[in-house]
């Protein structure tokens, strides 16, 4: 049914039938007010290509495939699949208690049939209809009287304070928290007005925004055709290390007007980049929050960034090691050229996986560097606990194994008789 037709057949609906009960809405700014509730029969709605609930589902899916129609089988189709798979155990949830109750919380829909509110909802009470076999299906919910298209401020700031309201942000993923902040201000709305609708502080949507700005730069670093890729990003619950990079880089850059105890020179805007990158690398081979903290973390020397000569020394080596795998490894353009046959979500599955499997080995060993660098900066004053540590690693070391040997090793250990050398004529001098 296409857009007049469902008009049409909403507004037979209000002349004819009586509401069964009324919701309350802020709407065009007014204060809230009783909005007729309707049953609808479900046949005369479609969904909301735009939720914000599917919005990273969406942004891939076109990227890779085509627009998606939600007036069309097949792209209603796609969008139930994406509204399962966005909450599966919530979905669950929902509906049993839909199934055993029906349904108790009303919709909102334009005048045109499209879901403005309560998608989630729509999509369960047909699948449960399908499960039972009963005909027809309603959908209990207001219906303003605009569409998205005469009126998409409003709608979606509707859509907002419903769906991402203090009660309601549990839904979403963190990722699509962050998208639907960039809408909201791609429509016109300030930090402000966008903070009250989602129940949050002014500062938080400030920083939602930076976060998603450093995501974009992320996925862009990985393949000049991921933008877009947001689904990456939800899979791998890469929200922590992001959140923390965007605290970090602004203390780091200066832009807190904090200074930083224990750090031991002044970083450039290079430098910076570095650290960035340093941190997309790492996060992309599946390290959390948690662990890459001991790389940049300015909490009194508590990160390897702190230390000047010792991060741009061992940040160097792990370019070195971690850009000859990007060096090698195929575009998402080449893949696909080279394997029509298979879908492109599973050609970025393994080409991620391949990248995981190659780069973890790199980062753990700079991870490894970062929490040694710390520990032994904490105990500079305590030289005798340093050199027995040192001491007792080094007796670990088996000279039998295949990789003791080569140039690198070679100078470490020449590195190390100089040290112990420089150590016995200070002892001798004093």
């Amino acid at each position: 049914m296409d857009a007049v037709s469902r008009e049409q057949k909403l507004r037979e609906l209000m002349d004819t039938q009586k509401p069964i009960s009324t919701k309350p809405l802020v709407y065009k700014s007014q204060m809230a007010e009783p909005h007729p509730v309707y049953k609808i029969p479900v046949e005369y709605l479609i969904f909301n290509q735009f939720n914000g609930r599917i919005g990273t589902f969406v942004k891939q899916f076109e990227k890779l495939h085509s627009p998606i129609n939600a007036s069309d089988p097949e792209g209603e189709k796609k969008i139930v699949e994406f509204l399962m798979n966005s909450n599966k155990s919530r979905n669950e949830e929902t509906l049993k208690d839909l199934d055993e109750k029906g349904q108790l919380e009303y919709g909102i829909v334009t005048r045109d049939g499209v879901i403005v509110d309560g998608n989630r909802r729509c999509m369960l009470l047909k699948k449960i209809a399908e499960r039972n076999h009963t005909s027809p299906t309603y959908f209990t919910a207001v219906i303003l009287d605009e569409t998205i298209e005469s009126n998409p401020k409003e709608i979606r700031k509707l859509e907002t304070i419903f769906q991402m309201g203090v009660d309601a942000k549990v839904d979403y993923s963190p990722i699509e928290k962050y998208l639907k902040c960039r809408e909201l201000t791609n429509d016109g709305f300030s930090i402000s007005e966008i903070a009250k609708m989602m129940g949050v502080k002014d500062p938080e949507i400030a920083k939602y925004l930076k976060i998603l700005e450093l995501m974009d730069q992320y996925l862009l670093s990985i393949d000049k055709n991921y933008d877009q890729m947001y689904r990456l990003l939800d899979e791998d619950e890469v929200e922590g290390p992001f959140t923390d990079l965007v605290s970090y880089l602004k203390s780091h850059g200066g832009q807190d007007g904090r200074s930083i105890q224990g750090r031991d020179w002044q970083p450039d805007a290079t430098d910076i980049e570095d650290l960035k990158a340093v941190y997309f690398y790492s996060v992309r081979a599946g390290f959390g929050a948690h662990d890459l903290r001991i790389l940049a973390n300015p909490s009194k020397g508590q990160g390897l960034f702190n230390y000047g000569e010792l991060w741009k020394k061992n940040s160097s080596n792990f370019f070195s090691e971690i850009e000859k795998i990007q060096q090698e490894e195929p575009s998402l353009n080449q893949l696909c050229q080279e394997h029509p046959e298979e879908s492109p979500e599973n050609l970025i599955s393994g080409k991620e996986r391949d990248y995981k499997n190659l780069a973890k080995p790199i980062v753990k060993k700079l991870k490894g560097i970062a929490e040694e660098t710390v520990k032994d900066q904490a105990e500079k004053d305590r030289p005798i606990e340093l050199i027995e540590r040192a001491l007792r690693t080094l007796e670990q070391v088996d000279t039998t194994l295949d990789s003791f040997k080569g140039e690198d090793v070679y100078d470490m250990c020449h590195d190390i008789r100089k040290l112990a050398e420089a150590f016995i004529r200070d002892l001798k001098d004093k």
